[in-house]
C-alpha cells in the first residue's frame, strides 16, 4: 500500500469513527430526552429532578475496575516515572503535549466565538513551537501569554448540547455522554498525537502521554480513600469542574438546584 493510498486509508477511519460517535450520541441523547420528558411529565407535580446518574450500577463497576487497574499497573508506572525521571524532563514531556493540544484549543475556542482565546493559543503555539524547540519549554508562558484549554464538549455545551448521562469509562475515568462523545472526535481528528504519530511511535508518544497525566495527579487515590463514598466524590466533582470550564472559570451564571448533592453528603 502506497504512503498516499495509506493516508487516504487512515482519513477514511478517521471520519467513520467521528460518525459514529456522533451517532451514538446523537441517539443517546434522543434516548435521554425521552426519558426526561417522561420523568418531567410524571414528576412535575412533586418537583422531582431528573436522575442525572442513570447508568450507576454499570459506572460503579467500571469504577472498581478502574481503581483495581490503577493499583496494580497506573500508580506504580507514574510514581516510578515520577522516582526516576528528573522534573525538568517531566516539565519539557508535559509542554510538549500540551503544545500538540494547542490547534484544537485555537478551533474550539474560534467555534466559541472566543476570538481572544484563539488568538492567545494561535501566538502560544507559534511560539513554543519554534522557540520553545517543539514545545519542550513553555516560552509564551514566560511572555504572560495564558493558556486557554478549550475543547469540543466545552463546545457543544456552549451551543446548548446537554451534558447527557454521567459515564465512566474504562482506563479514561469520569466524563459524560456528551464529553466522551466529543474526547472521541477529536482523538481522531484534531489531537495532533494520532495525526502526527502512527505504527510504533504512536504507541509509544501514546504511552508516555498516559503516563506523563497520570504521574500529575498522584495523591489523588489518597485524596478518595478519605470519602464516605469514593465513586460519588469523583462523580461530583468532575460534574463541578466541567461547569467551571465551561463557564471560563466562573460559577453558572444561574444557581440550579444539584441533583448530587443529597448524595454527596450522605442525606
Amino acid at each position: 500500500m502506497s504512503l498516499t493510498e495509506t493516508t487516504l486509508w487512515s482519513g477514511t477511519i478517521r471520519n467513520r469513527f467521528s460518525m459514529l460517535a456522533l451517532c451514538v450520541f446523537l441517539g443517546a441523547c434522543a434516548s435521554l430526552d425521552s426519558d426526561r420528558n417522561e420523568v418531567d411529565d410524571a414528576g412535575s407535580a412533586t418537583g422531582q429532578i431528573v436522575n442525572p446518574d442513570p447508568w450507576e450500577l454499570f459506572n460503579r463497576d467500571v469504577y472498581a475496575f478502574n481503581v483495581d487497574f490503577d493499583k496494580a499497573i497506573g500508580t506504580p508506572v507514574a510514581r516510578t516515572y515520577v522516582k526516576y525521571i528528573p522534573a525538568p524532563v517531566r516539565r519539557g514531556v508535559t509542554n510538549f503535549y500540551n503544545n500538540l493540544w494547542e490547534p484544537n484549543s485555537i478551533i474550539n475556542a474560534l467555534l466559541q466565538g472566543k476570538v481572544h482565546k484563539a488568538a492567545s493559543s494561535t501566538v502560544r503555539f507559534a511560539i513554543n513551537s519554534t522557540v520553545g524547540i517543539l514545545g519542550l519549554f513553555d516560552v509564551a508562558v514566560k511572555l504572560d501569554v495564558p493558556r486557554p484549554e478549550e475543547d469540543l464538549g466545552q463546545t457543544l455545551a456552549v451551543w446548548g448540547v446537554k451534558d447527557g448521562p454521567y459515564l465512566m469509562l474504562p482506563f479514561l475515568g469520569p466524563p459524560n455522554v456528551r464529553d466522551a462523545t466529543s474526547m472521541a472526535i477529536e482523538w481522531w481528528n484534531t489531537d495532533l498525537v494520532p495525526l502526527l504519530f502512527d505504527g510504533t511511535e504512536w504507541v509509544v508518544v501514546g504511552g508516555i502521554r498516559l503516563v506523563d497525566a497520570r504521574a500529575s495527579v498522584l495523591g489523588l487515590e489518597e485524596a478518595l480513600q478519605f470519602q464516605v463514598d469514593p465513586y460519588v466524590f469523583l462523580r461530583e466533582s468532575y460534574r463541578q469542574s466541567r461547569l467551571v470550564q465551561i463557564n471560563d472559570g466562573a460559577a453558572p451564571p444561574e444557581a440550579e438546584e444539584d441533583p448530587f448533592e443529597d448524595a454527596l453528603f450522605g442525606e
